[in-house]
C-alpha cells in the first residue's frame, strides 16, 4: 500500500490560504516524513551552483549565501511533489474566487544553506511570481521572517520545521498586489528548501 505524500487535507490547506487574507505568511505541516526523507535524498544527488552574492543595487541590494539548482528530474520525487501538490491545492481552493487567474505551479528552485550561512537579506519576490509562494522546508534550521521593509521594520518570525510549507501571498491573490518582504538568518544546521511558484513570464512565452 502506498504511503500518503501529504499529512494535510485540502480543507486544512484551504483554511491556511484563507488566513493569508489577513496575514502575510504562515507555515503549514504538509509533507509526510517518508516523503520528506525521499525528497531530501533526491536533493542530495543534484549538483548545486552558488547563487550570486548580491542582487540589485543601491538601497535595493539583496545579499544571499546559498547554493541552488532549478533543473530537476522530470520523473523524480520533486516532479511528483509538483503534480500532487497542484492537485491538493486545486482541491483546497475549489469553488472559490481567490486568484486573478488559474494558479499553475511552473517554477521550481532547490536551495541549500550551510550552517553559519548569512542566509538572505530582506527582499521581495519579483512581480512575475504571482498568486502564492510555497517554500517547502526539507531539512535543517533557520529563522524565517517577514517585515514591512528592507530595514526589518515590524519583523515577525514565522516558525517552521522540516516538513512544513511556508506560504506567502503574491500579486493576484484576492485582488491584492502584496509582495511581503522576507528574509532568512541564524542558520545553525544544513538547511534545504524547495520553492514552488507560479511564474507568469513562463506562461507568456
Amino acid at each position: 500500500m502506498n504511503q500518503p505524500l501529504f499529512r494535510t487535507s485540502p480543507e486544512t490547506l484551504g483554511q491556511a490560504i484563507n488566513i493569508l487574507q489577513q496575514i502575510r505568511s504562515l507555515s503549514v505541516p504538509i509533507l509526510s516524513d517518508d516523503f520528506r526523507v525521499a525528497l531530501l535524498a533526491e536533493a542530495k544527488t543534484y549538483p548545486l551552483r552558488a547563487a550570486r552574492d548580491t542582487v540589485g543595487s543601491g538601497a535595493n541590494r539583496v545579499y544571499q549565501d546559498m547554493v541552488l539548482q532549478d533543473k530537476l528530474k522530470e520523473d523524480g520525487k520533486f516532479a511528483e511533489l509538483v503534480v500532487e501538490f497542484q492537485k491538493l491545492f486545486d482541491e483546497a481552493i475549489k469553488g472559490r474566487n481567490l486568484f486573478s487567474s488559474p494558479v499553475v505551479f511552473n517554477d521550481v528552485m532547490l536551495q541549500k544553506y550551510e550552517p553559519g550561512s548569512a542566509g538572505i537579506t530582506p527582499h521581495r519576490d519579483r512581480m512575475d511570481y504571482r498568486h502564492i509562494i510555497c517554500l517547502f522546508v526539507l531539512d535543517g534550521y533557520g529563522r524565517f521572517y517577514i517585515s514591512d521593509d528592507r530595514k526589518k521594520l515590524n519583523q515577525i518570525e514565522i516558525a517552521n520545521v522540516p516538513g512544513d510549507v511556508l506560504l506567502m501571498p503574491g500579486p493576484g491573490f484576492i485582488g491584492l498586489e502584496e509582495r511581503p518582504f522576507h528574509y532568512l538568518e541564524n542558520i545553525t544546521e544544513e538547511r534545504w528548501v524547495f520553492g514552488l511558484r507560479h511564474d507568469e513570464s513562463k506562461l507568456n512565452k
